[in-house]
């Protein structure tokens, strides 16, 4: 009977201490998960900032085009400046993307660390556990 007891309360304990750690573990998911969430919201503004800017910048570019275009006084003239307009237009536009694409780029990663940094400490954590 006493034996009994004593195995018992070492499989309640084992029990207890296996439902504390898969607690922490949960609860270090969830914490690393809502700070990928919080990279990921401020990544956006950031991103939707920047695309503000740039469609601001593009349609002063287009005005200024426009009015660029506007003073030509010959098809020579009118065809030379629209040529010289629209390499500098996708020059523009090929540097735009990049900066997006690297901020796209960044984002992702910043918002992946915490939840991959939680799964390896986590992984790590079983693999003692299976060990032992």
């Amino acid at each position: 009977m006493q034996a009994t007891n004593e195995q018992i309360e070492k499989m309640t304990a084992s029990y207890m201490q296996t439902a504390g750690e898969m607690n922490t573990m949960m609860r270090d998911t969830m914490n690393a998960t809502l700070e990928s969430i919080s990279v990921m919201t401020k990544g956006c503004s950031e991103l939707c900032n920047s695309l503000s800017s740039l469609m601001q910048k593009q349609m002063e570019q287009n005005i200024k085009t426009s009015q660029t275009l506007m003073t030509t006084t010959n098809v020579n003239d009118l065809v030379s400046t629209q040529n010289t307009m629209v390499k500098s237009q996708i020059e523009n536009m090929m540097s735009d993307i990049n900066n997006i694409s690297q901020i796209s780029s960044r984002i992702a990663q910043q918002a992946v660390e915490p939840v991959t940094k939680i799964m390896n400490e986590s992984m790590t954590k079983m693999s003692k556990t299976k060990a032992a």
